[in-house]
């Protein structure tokens, strides 16, 4: 196929139906095109442009000039030249190419996803439909488009990212490296018309790619980028730069190409004198005399430096590019034999762009996986045993976008680093990117107030962390209380206590585990005043009928309903109270008593096997003494389901304070 370093300028789910129709239909073509499908077919997308459009002006057959013209629009797509493409798509189905080839209403909708112009892309996605294309890839681009449009509106994470200005050209710019452990120092390739590389590349119709380097002042401010020294940049192509752990060695690719041909990639790497380097050496990871075809490049060490990672369509891999790694021995200075990282990353189509966040997690680049279109970047947190991974994920938007995001770098320990992106608002046909991970900020206010008359109390409130931290308040006047000057922290639970003489204390708890999103946690608390031998309602616990055991079905958990009483005798300490049960009037009063009796005990047992001491607690069977329902209006039911819940709500538990001033522990 085309140059391994512009690999990531194929578009997702389409390449292959191309280079089959491209394939399928050259050898029956004119001699007009045969030039043309050949630069297209070995990846040369700037060439292929150029002669396809001679040749389109010769072309008198209709079919075949519909065909001629798709294929520019092929050509410029590859080269990601949108407005090009759609100038040539747009004569293609003019001449009616899409009565037969409805791929290229998928591709049109490609290259409008590719924008981010998502009503556009649907409608070709519709076309494609329409037209007799396959209708599962039509619909399920159709349901990525509309995702795409609303992450868009409302991005659904908290990453910032922002166009590296000063690094970036009207060329390519991608695949940063960096040459510092401070992440102040970078390394990129760049096809900008200060690179080293002589003459035109066939594939871009751009200079040949060279490294180039910029460093950071303490403003924060890059440096005009200078290219490497030529015993690292040359005639051919060099790109995608990695060091090692002690920025000792630079490891980058090179790709060996002329006019008519590219030749296998390879890794090189050379020693770092300052901000120059000495000769390079190429990486000898596979024979090649006996497999000189494949492509190898991409090269990232892992966190400590004992697994070098690359990419390769060598044999024995998922398909299209794999991820491979060898092991390092720097003691040796060897590595071992390539090993490839499995179906958990692989995919039948393209992973690219190896990384390790400082976590461990593997960062990479894939064209198989689902995401938002085009090369998507991918993490994969570390599994069992050295070099496994689990499955997975897509990082969110704003990293990846529908356009092409690859390439992504973390600084050391940070959440925060470099990737490449083509996303539009761009200076050049890919451009570097910075993006970070804000801190997330959390704070808790909270409002106490009078339960009866609603008016503020001065209450005192108690936090503290799962992490240790704890606060002793007071609210003020308005009954306001906040934490909000970093004190609430993430991945923290958080238990609160609020007290004031004369009132049942109450209380929550709060976590800020597993958020993604700064948050405020808002509390209002309602306290009632303490008043001795008062009634007090509960949620409902009841009993199955004729039974004592708590109910619990699909309607009610009792147990749960306990619950709330547990927590006000884990946060009154000093209060004694009484557990009153009630039955409803059916059966022998003698007999409601006694199973009254037997329910109430039901609760004290519960909240004594739950820790409260049972000289706290008293229980007190009512019998049928007090109904909420009575006889009469149960009577007067029409039902035998309206009938039933009235014995039900009279099969109840409340409570009383009887006292304030239980010592714990005497």
């Amino acid at each position: 196929m085309h140059n391994f370093l512009q690999a990531f300028y194929t578009r997702i789910g389409t390449t292959f139906l191309l280079m089959t129709i491209v394939i399928g239909t050259a050898f029956s073509q004119t001699n007009y095109t045969a030039e043309a499908d050949a630069a297209y077919v070995r990846g040369g997308f700037h060439v292929s442009a150029q002669e396809y459009i001679k040749a389109y002006a010769k072309v008198k057959d209709i079919d075949e000039k519909g065909r001629v013209a798709f294929m520019i629009g092929e050509s410029f797509r590859m080269l990601m030249d949108p407005g090009a493409t759609e100038e040539w798509y747009d004569k293609a189905i003019g001449l009616r190419y899409g009565e037969s080839h409805p791929e290229i209403f998928l591709n049109y909708g490609e290259v409008m996803s590719s924008q981010q112009k998502f009503d556009d892309a649907i409608e070709w996605y519709t076309a494609y439909q329409e037209k007799g294309g396959d209708q599962k890839i039509a619909e399920q681009k159709i349901t990525a488009a509309d995702n795409d449009a609303l992450a868009l509106d409302e991005p659904p994470s908290r990453y910032r990212v922002e166009n590296m200005l000063l690094l970036n050209s009207d060329s390519y710019d991608y695949g940063a490296g960096y040459a510092s452990d401070k992440a102040d120092e970078v390394v990129f390739a760049s096809s900008r018309e200060s690179s080293t590389g002589s003459g035109e590349d066939p594939i871009t119709g751009q200079n040949y790619m060279d490294l180039f380097y910029s460093e950071q002042d303490k403003k924060g401010r890059w440096s005009t980028p200078e290219p490497l020294n030529s015993t690292i940049n040359t005639s051919s192509n060099e790109g995608t730069v990695t060091f090692d752990k002690k920025y000792k060695k630079i490891y980058f690719t090179r790709c060996i190409s002329d006019d008519e041909n590219s030749f296998a990639c390879d890794l090189y790497r050379a020693d770092a004198m300052g901000n120059r380097y000495g000769p390079a050496e190429i990486v000898e990871l596979i024979d090649r005399d006996s497999n000189d075809s494949s492509q190898v490049g991409h090269p990232s060490f892992t966190t400590d430096n004992k697994f070098l990672m690359f990419v390769s369509d060598m044999p024995g891999g998922q398909g299209g590019k794999d991820l491979w790694y060898v092991s390092y021995d720097s003691k040796e200075d060897a590595f071992g034999t390539p090993v490839n990282m499995g179906p958990n990353i692989n995919t039948a189509d393209d992973e690219m762009f190896p990384t390790m966040r400082f976590d461990g997690a593997l960062i990479y680049a894939s064209s198989g996986k689902e995401g938002m279109g085009g090369l998507d970047i991918f993490q994969a947190i570390p599994g069992t045993g050295a070099m496994a991974f689990e499955m997975s994920t897509a990082m969110p938007y704003p990293i990846n976008s529908s356009s092409d995001d690859f390439g992504l770098i973390y600084a050391d320990n940070e959440d925060r680093g470099v990737f490449t992106s083509s996303r539009p608002g761009g200076k050049g046909k890919d451009d570097l990117y910075s993006f970070s991970l804000p801190e997330m900020e959390f704070c808790y206010r909270a409002n106490v107030y009078d339960y009866d008359t609603g008016m503020p109390l001065m209450a005192d409130m108690s936090i503290s962390s799962s992490t240790g931290d704890s606060w002793s308040l007071t609210a003020d006047a308005d009954g306001s209380i906040a934490l909000c000057d970093k004190e609430i922290k993430g991945s923290t639970a958080y238990d609160v206590n609020v007290k004031l003489e004369g009132y049942i204390g109450t209380g929550d708890r709060f976590a800020t585990v597993g958020m993604t999103e700064s948050t405020t946690f808002a509390r209002e608390y309602f306290l009632k005043e303490v008043v001795l031998d008062e009634e007090y309602a509960m949620p409902l616990v009841l009993y199955p009928f004729n039974e004592a055991e708590l109910l619990i079905d699909a309607t009610v958990n009792s147990a749960d309903s306990l619950s709330y009483l547990l927590d006000i005798m884990e946060r009154n300490e000093t209060f004694v109270i009484q557990l009153e049960s009630h039955t409803d009037s059916r059966g022998k009063d003698g007999y409601n008593q006694e199973l009254s009796q037997r329910r109430a005990q039901t609760c004290v047992d519960y909240l004594v096997s739950r820790g409260i001491a049972v000289d706290r607690l008293v229980a007190l069977g009512q019998g049928e003494t007090m109904l909420l329902v009575s006889d009469a209006e149960i009577n007067r039911m029409s039902s035998e389901d309206e009938t039933e819940r009235g014995h039900q709500a009279n099969r109840r538990t409340v409570f009383r304070i009887l006292r304030f001033d239980y010592a714990p522990g005497k």
